[in-house]
């Protein structure tokens, strides 16, 4: 992967998504209808494409860092006593956020704090994701382990989806908990570091080695039960769990973790790689930022000298490099990287489609 290449996509998005240096579009081209900004779900991972690329030693620090302070538009109305946390929608001011909170959402909000104070040291960055990781644990239930997908899935009244503690927001739990560990040297963190990696091994298939989605809650008389494991699969699951692995690894030295994020990585390439029958080119079969989040993964394991990942990472970096021939005018990638652009498939005009494509390009390209 050509390292001008990677810089090209990222321009390319920021050129096609950005509306000035504190908030992106959701969609490209725009149609009628569509938001005017981003969901914070977007909103982050399009800053995480931004840290990843400042890690790699592309000049974009100040974009970065603005990008970062921005998040404060989801922030909740401050107040005595109120938990510092993000809204799913973005206000037309600081500490404007409204609609639902995610604990996902505010976790992996969290960790581009941690990657800000990494970057810059600024002591805010730093207290902010402490703040946040202490809001998301406000969501665990002490019965039954876990955090469910948002606020209201801490009522009755919530959906089956609602009601589902997920692997998304779990894992990065578990990552966060453990990096403000390691930052801090508070134990408390380490406890929850342990306490949300337990429970995520729950979720890990005991033959293959891949993560599944999430556990189903039950509601029945009141009282909350365990209902079946979702086995639906998503690349940034088994990568979430490899990142975790990794910081464990750092924090105790222990090898049975850097064997567990070794099994990870091999069980999820088996699980995602496909053909496209008509080109005959390889590929990986997930929603593409869910596949920047494993790619997080293996290059992380590849910077620790691990080989398969170094095929892994060439593999995807490949998959990038032959999608070319579909570039658009605007020259962005389409979602699958297999074929040409699809009418009315939004995928294909998602910014989180093309932060993560351009985030892949950089770790490819290291």
């Amino acid at each position: 992967m050509d390292k001008r290449f990677a810089n090209d996509l990222i321009e390319n998005t920021l050129k096609c998504f950005a509306l000035d240096d504190k908030s992106f579009r959701e969609f490209f081209p725009v149609r009628d209808g569509d938001r005017d900004t981003c969901f914070l779900w977007s909103y982050f991972a399009a800053t995480g494409m931004l840290y990843q690329a400042v890690k790699a030693g592309y000049p974009l620090k100040d974009k970065f860092k603005s990008y970062v302070d921005a998040f404060a538009y989801y922030r909740t109305k401050p107040g005595q006593g109120k938990p510092v946390k993000y809204h799913s929608e973005r206000g037309s001011e600081i500490n404007g956020g409204h609609s639902d909170c995610f604990f996902d959402d505010n976790i992996w909000t969290a960790r581009n704090y941690l990657f800000a104070y990494e970057v810059f040291h600024d002591p805010f960055y730093l207290e902010e994701a402490e703040k946040v990781a202490d809001y998301v644990y406000t969501g665990w239930n002490e019965e039954l382990g876990g955090v469910v997908w948002n606020e209201n899935g801490l009522t009755d009244n919530a959906t089956a989806q609602e009601l589902e503690r997920g692997l998304s927001a779990n894992a990065c739990s578990s990552l966060i908990s453990a990096m403000l560990y390691r930052l801090t040297g508070k134990k408390h963190y380490l406890d929850w570091a342990y306490r949300f990696h337990d429970f995520c091994k729950i979720m890990q298939d005991p033959v293959t080695k891949v993560y599944y989605n999430g556990i189903h809650t039950l509601i029945e008389n009141g009282k909350r039960r365990n209902g079946e494991v979702n086995k639906d699969m998503y690349g940034y699951n088994s990568g979430s769990m490899i990142l975790v692995d990794l910081e464990l690894y750092r924090i105790t030295g222990e090898d049975k973790y850097l064997e567990d994020a070794k099994a990870t990585s091999k069980a999820a390439y088996d699980a995602f790689l496909r053909k496209d029958e008509k080109s005959g080119k390889l590929y990986f079969r997930d929603f593409r930022w869910f596949t920047a989040i494993l790619a997080e993964g293996w290059s992380a394991l590849m910077d620790l000298g691990c080989e398969n990942e170094k095929e892994y990472m060439k593999m995807l970096g490949e998959s990038i490099d032959d999608a070319v021939c579909f570039m658009s005018p605007e020259g962005l990638l389409p979602h699958d990287l297999v074929c040409g652009y699809r009418d009315n498939n939004n995928d294909d005009r998602l910014l989180l489609t093309h932060s993560a494509i351009a985030e892949i390009a950089v770790l490819c390209s290291k």
